[in-house]
C-alpha cells in the first residue's frame, strides 16, 4: 500500500486541513471585529464632532474634544468596559452649553444615558433621538428648547427615565405613543408649555413609579387607567387646566 494513502496519513491530512480552516476562520473573524470596531470608532467621533459644531458657547468642557486623543477620554464621554470603543453615556450637564442639539446624536447607537440638563440649549429635540434603541435615561431639563417631543421617541423601547423639565418653549401635545414604552419608570415633564390632554395610553405604563406633568396647560380629565398602576407612588399634575374627578389610585 502507498504510504501516502495509509489511514494514518489520511488522518494527518484531514487534521491539517481542519487546522488551516480554523486558522482562516479566526483570521476572518478578527478582521471583521477590527473592521467593525474601526468603523464604529470613526462614526462615533464624527457624531461628537458634529455635536460640538452646533454648540456656540460652552464653559470650556469641550476643549478636550479634539483628535489628538481618543473620544473615550473626552470630557463628559463614557465608553463601555467590555467594548471600549462603544460610547455608552454622554453627560454635559451644568456646562453652560448654548446652541442646538445636533441630529448626529442619533448615530450614537450604543448610547444608554444622555444628560444635557441645566444648559442654554435652543431649538428642537431632534427626531433622530428616536434611533437610540439602547437609551435608558434622558434628561434635557432646564434649557431653552422649543417645539415638541418627537413622537418616535417611543422607539427607544429601553428608556426607563425621561426627564424634560423647565423648557417653556416646549409645546404642543404630549405624544400618545409614549404610552407604548414598556420600560418607562420615571416620566417628568413639569414647567413646560404642553397643551391638549393627558393621553389615555398612559394607563399602559405598568412600570411607572413617578409621573410629573405639573405647570403646563393640559386640559380634560385624568385617564382612569393611571389609577390601575400598583407601582405609581408619586404623581404631580398641579397647575394645569384639568377637569373631572380624580380616579382611584
Amino acid at each position: 500500500m502507498d504510504r501516502n494513502s495509509s489511514p494514518t496519513m489520511l488522518l494527518l491530512r484531514i487534521r491539517r486541513r481542519l487546522q488551516l480552516l480554523l486558522l482562516l476562520s479566526a483570521m476572518a473573524t478578527t478582521k471583521a471585529t477590527a473592521t467593525s470596531s474601526s468603523s464604529g470608532h470613526a462614526s462615533y467621533e464624527r457624531a461628537l464632532v458634529a455635536f460640538k459644531a452646533k454648540i456656540s458657547s460652552q464653559s470650556g468642557v469641550l476643549a478636550s474634544w479634539n483628535k489628538s486623543t481618543s473620544y473615550c477620554s473626552w470630557e463628559g464621554v463614557t465608553c463601555g468596559k467590555r467594548h471600549r470603543w462603544r460610547l455608552v453615556a454622554l453627560d454635559l450637564s451644568f456646562q453652560g452649553l448654548a446652541g442646538t442639539i445636533s441630529p448626529a446624536i442619533g448615530t450614537l447607537t450604543f448610547l444608554q444615558s444622555l444628560n444635557l440638563s441645566f444648559n442654554g440649549l435652543q431649538g428642537e429635540i431632534p427626531p433622530s433621538v428616536g434611533s437610540l434603541g439602547r437609551l435608558q435615561s434622558i434628561d434635557l431639563s432646564v434649557n431653552m428648547l422649543t417645539g415638541g417631543i418627537p413622537s418616535n421617541i417611543s422607539r427607544c423601547s429601553s428608556l426607563s427615565v425621561m426627564i424634560i423639565a423647565s423648557n417653556k418653549g416646549l409645546q404642543g401635545s404630549i405624544p400618545a405613543t409614549i404610552g407604548n414604552m414598556p420600560s418607562l419608570v420615571v416620566f417628568e415633564l413639569p414647567n413646560n408649555s404642553f397643551t391638549g390632554t393627558i393621553p389615555s395610553s398612559f394607563g399602559n405604563l405598568s412600570q411607572l413609579t413617578d409621573l410629573s406633568l405639573a405647570l403646563n396647560y393640559l386640559e380634560g380629565s385624568i385617564p382612569a387607567g393611571i389609577g390601575n398602576n400598583p407601582y405609581l407612588w408619586f404623581i404631580q399634575l398641579s397647575f394645569n387646566n384639568l377637569s373631572g374627578l380624580l380616579p382611584p389610585l
